[in-house]
């Protein structure tokens, strides 16, 4: 009876191993797999720890119990992958307490890997949290411009109403934003480019709804940073500066109407007024 009673213990324990060591060895492969086989795939990213669990797991393969998912405080956000076709992806990025914060669709000029698709995702999700939807100020590398026809994404307030609406289109050289606010368009802003987004050379039309103001701008990449000229509806200047992460880096002047300098700024401090 002992004897039987400790080779279940011994095997149950072997069984248990096994299946937590091949829950650990959850690699590329075998995430490839799975998205191609069920079109959609839910992963778990969390921090780097020391507690034994693996920096990202795959929600609905494993079962919540395994980790106990419901009181992991180490989980960084969630992903939803799923794919529309081979060429079309949805990712939606949850906080961990479940609230949607971004929603993005991909069009892709090409079929790629998972491991890929992630890459893209982070990008746009690190845009989104750093740049509030900031055209100016969005990087997309080289990689992401070669992958990517075009994508849509939305960003969500903390109550999950929509908080912006950004669509890049890489071969027509298009952005457009639209801003939100309770529910309404609150701002659009429509951008042209030339060469690759990297240049940073910029044609833009922003309209903003409450002040019912529109404004023109003319974006060049220079050497300490961004030129912004802004213009007058009739299009005379109205501005020039030079800007880096949306803080002026050298000089801005300002003009009236008929031409006049009525300002001048150099970094923080006022040369004229």
């Amino acid at each position: 009876m002992k004897k039987n009673f400790l080779f279940m213990f011994l095997l149950f324990l072997v069984n248990s191993i096994f299946s937590y060591s091949s829950i650990k060895a959850v690699n590329e492969k075998e995430l490839q797999k799975v998205f191609n086989k069920n079109k959609e795939i839910i992963v778990v990213y969390r921090t780097n720890t020391k507690d034994g669990l693996p920096k990202k797991y795959i929600e609905n393969i494993i079962p919540k119990e395994k980790f106990n998912i419901s009181n992991d405080n180490r989980i960084k956000n969630t992903i939803k992958y799923k794919q529309k076709n081979k060429l079309e992806v949805l990712a939606e990025i949850y906080t961990p307490s479940g609230d949607i914060i971004v929603k993005t669709e991909i069009k892709l000029k090409k079929e790629i890997s998972l491991n890929e698709i992630e890459k893209l995702v982070q990008e746009i999700k690190d845009n989104e949290a750093s740049n509030q939807s900031d055209i100016l100020n969005n990087k997309f590398s080289e990689n992401f411009e070669e992958n990517v026809k075009s994508f849509i994404s939305y960003s969500y307030y903390d109550g999950g109403s929509l908080s912006s609406k950004t669509e890049y289109d890489f071969d027509k050289k298009n952005i457009t934003m639209l801003t939100y606010s309770e529910g309404k368009i609150s701002s659009e802003t429509i951008a042209k480019y030339k060469g690759s987004i990297q240049d940073e050379n910029m044609d833009i039309d922003f309209y903003e709804n409450l002040s019912r103001t529109y404004t023109k701008m003319k974006v060049k990449k220079v050497e300490n940073g961004q030129e912004v000229r802004t213009f007058y509806p009739n299009g005379k200047l109205q501005s020039v500066g030079i800007y880096k992460d949306n803080i002026l880096n050298g000089l801005y002047k300002e003009y009236d109407e008929s031409g006049k300098l009525i300002k001048e700024v150099k970094n923080d401090s006022f040369i004229g007024e």
